[in-house]
């Protein structure tokens, strides 16, 4: 039981990675599996998995004390709100859990915001050391100090920038602004990559990867390919027919 668990789960794991590269070529029909596939395992994971967080947090916390109970009731009660949303008599009513769900979401990502990207940046730039640390980490907190500073004037659109020392200040902020957008953006691309090479020894069994992935991989590749062209040559076939 357990080895045809392993080579089941191989030839699942490496038929959908093949049928979702094989969007590279266009959208088909393997494509297409993949994603309903992935669509509708992933909605009833989240919809078993939601349930089952309610039954523990009633079991373990709001079944305990009445005001618990009374507030779990509530919550249900604008849980269910959520279903008007294909009633167009009471569409209103789907509305109010959104306005919820919506203000605290915008509340806490504000709050988030500004202590992660305002104040702990304040706090980082302010306490920086130029004394007492070595060459090297003095001028990297010396650069990054006038770095920000300087991409902070840039966006001070408060004051007319006449004076000549603005034109230096805003020259040295876009190069540090290029600098940032073009380390963010290689490190995506990278991140990119590093997913793509994990699926590729996945594809070739290399271990930690079950060795059994490189058995069905060139067999379902074949398949895909195959099938592809055909489907394409049947699509062609048809289209000239009707012409």
């Amino acid at each position: 039981m357990s080895d045809f668990t392993t080579y089941f789960g191989a030839f699942l794991g490496v038929l959908f990675t093949l049928a979702v590269y094989s969007f590279l070529y266009r959208e088909n029909p393997w494509s297409r599996l993949a994603e309903h596939m992935f669509i509708g395992s992933a909605i009833g994971y989240g919809i078993a998995y939601d349930l089952d967080w309610m039954r523990s947090q009633w079991e373990g916390r709001w079944s305990l004390t009445s005001t618990g109970v009374t507030a779990f009731a509530f919550a249900l009660l604008l849980g269910l709100l959520w279903y008007f949303r294909f009633s167009r008599k009471y569409f209103w009513l789907y509305r109010i859990p959104l306005a919820i769900i919506t203000g605290t979401g915008l509340g806490l990502a504000f709050r988030t915001v500004v202590f992660a990207q305002l104040l702990t940046q304040v706090k980082a730039t302010a306490g920086i050391q130029l004394v007492g640390v070595d060459a090297w980490t003095a001028f990297n907190n010396l650069l990054s100090a006038v770095m920000v500073v300087c991409v902070l004037l840039y966006f001070t659109f408060t004051v007319r920038q006449t004076h000549p020392v603005w034109k230096p200040i805003n020259v040295f902020a876009r190069y540090t602004m290029m600098a940032g957008f073009g380390a963010a953006y290689g490190y995506t691309i990278l991140t990119r990559m590093s997913l793509y090479i994990g699926r590729c020894q996945f594809l070739l069994g290399v271990p930690p990867y079950a060795p059994e992935n490189k058995t069905f991989f060139p067999w379902i590749a074949l398949l895909i390919l195959v099938t592809l062209i055909g489907y394409d040559l049947y699509v062609k076939s048809r289209a000239s027919a009707k012409t």
